[in-house]
């Protein structure tokens, strides 16, 4: 009877452990990077599909008008071309990369404001605002163990 209560569990931890891991089949919201069986990344877009994607984002954030969305594309167009251009550059320009990066962003969110009006410049403010709160909290998330423990 031992055997028999034994073996029962024993084969009952066996398929919760099976079951443990399976992954949930989620979907994925457009743009989250994914991993394939071999580890690769998937493909990295290009300055059209990233300057689509973010005046995409900004139309259904700030209600924007079709004049205001042409004048926006153009301008997240000009920018990630320009980031193409500086992602490419040698990794010892690292931090001079980074500044003129900086710059480029800051002067094509003049020219955004430019183009909005005061209600949706208060709604983009709130929205950059909140994807530099996500960033952060994922690159905090993300760092190894050790270097936690130093942050904080």
């Amino acid at each position: 009877m031992k055997k028999l209560v034994i073996t029962a569990a024993f084969v009952a931890s066996l398929i919760t452990l099976g079951y443990s891991q399976d992954k949930p089949n989620t979907t994925r919201k457009e743009g989250a990077k994914t991993e394939r069986p071999d580890g690769d990344q998937r493909q990295a877009r290009t300055p059209e599909q990233r300057a689509q994607m973010s005046t995409n984002a900004l139309e259904k954030k700030l209600a924007l008008t079709a004049d205001q969305k042409t004048k926006i594309y153009a301008l997240n167009l000009e920018r990630a071309e320009k980031l193409e251009k500086t992602m490419k550059t040698d990794n010892a320009e690292r931090k001079a990369q980074m500044q003129r990066n900086k710059a480029l962003m800051e002067d094509t969110d003049k020219k955004i404001n430019q183009i909005l009006t005061s209600e949706q410049q208060k709604a983009y403010v709130e929205m950059k605002q909140e994807s530099r709160d996500k960033m952060k909290s994922k690159m905090k998330d993300n760092r190894p163990e050790g270097q936690r423990a130093k942050k904080q």
